[in-house]
């Protein structure tokens, strides 16, 4: 919102004393012009945006052969991107930051996770209010004597929120900490010879007792907890397999003798390939027992690229190798002789009576 679209607005449309002016103006040449220009430029960026949504949904390589294929060929893909693109304007061009007011649950959380050493954009009182609170600024006045705060009482802060806030009034709930509010009375008080920083990142204890900053047990907690999401994630990053492995038992099929006292028993299996090339010559393996793995399909098994293949494989292991009716196996899987991935499954046989 603020670096791509509040930018071209900017670019377009002037500054905020500018962009009401021209709210307010007719519909001339010149305020139709810049509308019309404005718009197709939101629709192209939210069109983008909506594409790679979309990629991130099915894919970049998919979306790029829709792409070569036309949009003729794919007419409900197409819809759905429009109605996405529809979404992102809307949000982008008119609704803006009622999203973070009214939908962002950012807002509700922070009310929860801050107290009063939590560092935001915070508005120094002590400093802007005084003795005598806030006034407006006059040449050559001495405002240490008069007991005036350094708050000059522009509402420069309130006119550059994003949400209509005004942050003299504390820490609030549309709060978005854009900073736009810092950089705004940061000029200010450069163009009338006073101290920069009435508004800054600090905390309420900060800002009351002069107190540094401490690394609190409330933030070793919040640390600590940030820490094991990071660690979670990247074991989960690192130990990943490429293919996903899921057999299970074909339904309404028990087990069935076979000659020189083999048991058999039938599963379906699916191969998700979670990587951008084919895994080809995939075999499976018995890892828990003695026994063979034999697959309906003939031929080499290849699983496509970001695909799934699937089918029919049977299981037949000696009856002298079974502890029960109940038998966990476990099933490797195989592609150019590695290993790629392991499963297990329940192999059915006699119940033993002994």
């Amino acid at each position: 919102m603020e670096m791509v679209f509040r930018r071209i607005e900017y670019w377009i449309d002037g500054d905020r004393g500018a962009q009401i002016r021209l709210g307010k103006q007719t519909w001339n040449a010149e305020k139709i012009r810049k509308r019309v220009l404005k718009w197709c430029i939101f629709f192209v960026i939210s069109f983008l945006i909506a594409n790679i949504f979309l990629a991130y949904l099915i894919g970049s390589d998919r979306l790029i052969q829709y792409v070569i294929e036309g949009p003729l060929g794919h007419i409900s893909t197409l819809i759905s991107l429009l109605i996405f693109t529809g979404v992102f304007y809307f949000i982008f061009a008119w609704f803006r930051e009622q999203v973070c007011i009214i939908a962002c649950p950012y807002g509700r959380l922070q009310g929860v996770l801050l107290d009063n050493k939590s560092i935001v954009v915070a508005y120094d009182h002590i400093r802007g209010e005084k003795e005598v609170g806030r006034a407006k600024f006059k040449k050559n006045e001495d405002r240490e004597a008069t007991g005036k705060g350094d708050c000059i009482d522009c509402f420069q802060c309130v006119h550059v929120c994003p949400t209509g806030i005004d942050i003299r009034n504390g820490t609030q709930l549309e709060c978005v900490n854009c900073t736009a509010c810092i950089d705004a009375c940061d000029s200010i008080m450069e163009a009338v010879n006073l101290p920069k920083g009435l508004i800054r990142y600090a905390s309420e204890e900060n800002i009351e007792k002069k107190a540094k900053f401490k690394f609190t047990p409330r933030l070793k907690g919040y640390t600590a907890v940030l820490v094991i999401f990071i660690g979670v994630l990247t074991g989960l990053l690192f130990l990943r397999s490429d293919v996903e492995a899921n057999v299970l038992r074909l339904p309404g099929q028990l087990y069935e003798h076979k000659e020189n006292n083999m048991i058999s028993n039938v599963f379906t299996y699916k191969l998700l390939n979670k990587t951008t090339r084919d895994i080809e010559n995939i075999h499976f393996k018995l890892k828990s027992h003695k026994g063979t793995i034999h697959t309906v399909k003939q031929g080499e098994l290849v699983v496509p690229a970001q695909g799934l293949a699937e089918g029919t494989l049977f299981i037949e292991i000696n009856n002298a190798a079974l502890t029960g009716d109940k038998n966990r196996v476990v099933i490797e899987v195989y592609s150019n002789g590695a290993l790629i991935e392991t499963t297990s499954v329940t192999f059915l046989g006699p119940r033993n009576y002994n």
